[in-house]
């Protein structure tokens, strides 16, 4: 069986309600903060409670930062990032916006913060950082060097990534010059590893999302009064079906929006599945028709032999440096590719040259792209729909002393024809017991052919 995570944004989607909704579904706290521990960031705690949203309750779930040394209780700045109630409020955070504004400010879902904002975060060892802006360089370290599971690592450094190139758009700069205000700081870092860590420890397979939801008004920053929904997640959204409320309010965050466009694999109706869990994350409690939650459904559902439609990207490299090769390939999974095969080929004159093809699913196209004009030599690129005939998928962990390392089954007419296990479960497993990878793999089918354990 195939478990499926379906988000259903209503009323839009921030970092603190996606993972909101994943506690709500019955993610424990105790081993999600265990795992954030490990990111090496000081000075905060997770808050979750239910709270009523119109006729029913979701948890709403806040990151509380510690007060700097010597200020007083008293003088606590406690505000929730809530623009239902006055178009025009003003953030006076005293302190400089940085890069123009990095839009989570704004979270019009409420990240209520028992701190001063101005104040400077902590880092490992209990020391305060002079400011609380981060860039992506040093986000991207923090994560590489924490002790979460190797595919959440990988999924949370790709939405870092993801956020940092569209306010690099917006603003037209280069992403290493970019700083992460909010999303730099510690609480949305908490936000976006932890929605990513929180879907892990539920064994999530697949997520697949409704179209996503944008508000309408303005939002004030230091530098005057920004449309809704936010430039960033505007640039987020391309390509991805979205539907647009008259809320006066924000709605949809770039940490959610960058959260949902890069981790769902579809955006659309409710697939075919077996009900397990339904989730509901809370936002600020502000007036109006629509509650102010996000809902995800938690089902299982064993894929049917059959075929899917994708699209077939092709073009030929003969004018491109081969060091350039494994990184184009990286970005290219970042931005949604399924698969992607460079093959040796002779062009032209008896030039040398690589076929690059990419499969991937349609709504990607737009993002997979702009990485390829932008990260390779092509000029051009050949496009052809094409379907793909799959097996039934299955999937199980099997236990090693090194951890639990998932196996991808292929089924035919209930019968297992192919088993391998998940690369990164198994890099970490050999990386962990100081084995060669090829060892690890074979303790790991020959543990996985005496039963196993189901996933």
């Amino acid at each position: 069986m195939s478990r499926v995570a379906y988000f259903q944004p209503f009323s839009g989607a921030s970092g603190d309600m996606i993972l909101g909704a994943l506690v709500d579904l019955g993610l424990p706290l105790e081993p999600l903060e265990q795992g954030l521990r490990t990111l090496g960031v000081q000075g905060w705690k997770l808050s979750a409670r239910k709270e009523m949203r119109g006729p029913f309750q979701a948890t709403r779930l806040k990151v509380i930062l510690d007060e700097p040394p010597g200020m007083e209780r008293g003088h606590a700045h406690c505000h929730e990032h809530g623009h239902g109630h006055d178009d025009a409020h003003e953030h006076d955070h005293g302190h400089e916006h940085g890069h123009q504004h990095e839009h989570g400010h704004a979270h019009g879902h409420g990240h209520e913060h028992d701190h001063h904002a101005g104040a400077p975060d902590r880092q490992a060892g209990g020391e305060a950082s002079p400011t609380p802006h981060r860039r992506l360089a040093e986000i991207l370290r923090l994560i590489d060097a924490s002790g979460i599971p190797a595919p959440v690592k990988a999924s949370a450094a790709r939405v870092f990534r993801r956020l940092g190139e569209a306010e690099a758009r917006v603003h037209g700069m280069p992403v290493e010059q970019v700083h992460f205000h909010e999303v730099g700081a510690v609480d949305s870092i908490v936000d976006i590893v932890g929605s990513c860590l929180g879907l892990h420890l539920l064994g999530v397979d697949e997520v697949r999302s409704a179209p996503l939801t944008v508000g309408t008004g303005f939002v004030g920053a230091a530098h005057g009064k920004i449309p809704l929904p936010a430039p960033a997640t505007l640039e987020l959204l391309k390509g991805f079906p979205v539907e647009q409320r008259d809320s006066k309010a924000e709605l949809t965050t770039p940490t959610g929006a960058a959260l949902l466009t890069t981790l769902a694999q579809d955006f659309g109706t409710l697939p075919p599945l077996r009900l397990t869990a339904v989730g509901y994350g809370a936002g600020d409690d502000r007036p109006g028709p629509v509650p102010n939650a996000l809902r995800v459904i938690l089902g299982e559902t064993a894929a049917q032999p059959g075929t899917d439609r994708v699209v077939l990207l092709e073009t030929n490299l003969d004018d491109m440096s081969p060091q350039w090769s494994g990184y184009l390939m990286e970005r290219l999974f970042e931005a949604g590719a399924l698969d992607v095969s460079l093959a040796p080929i002779l062009m032209k004159k008896s030039r040398p040259a690589h076929e690059l093809r990419v499969i991937l699913p349609p709504a990607a196209e737009e993002l997979v792209l702009r990485v390829l004009f932008s990260e390779s030599t092509t000029l051009g690129v050949r496009r052809s729909e094409v379907d793909r005939v799959v097996l039934e998928r299955e999937q199980r962990a099997v236990e090693t002393p090194w951890g639990l390392v998932k196996v991808k089954l292929g089924m035919l007419a209930g019968e297992v024809v192919t088993a391998t296990p998940e690369y990164e479960d198994l890099q970490a497993a050999a990386r962990k017991a100081g084995l060669p990878l090829k060892e690890v793999h074979a303790r790991v089918m020959e543990e996985f052919r005496r039963g196993g354990k189901e996933g």
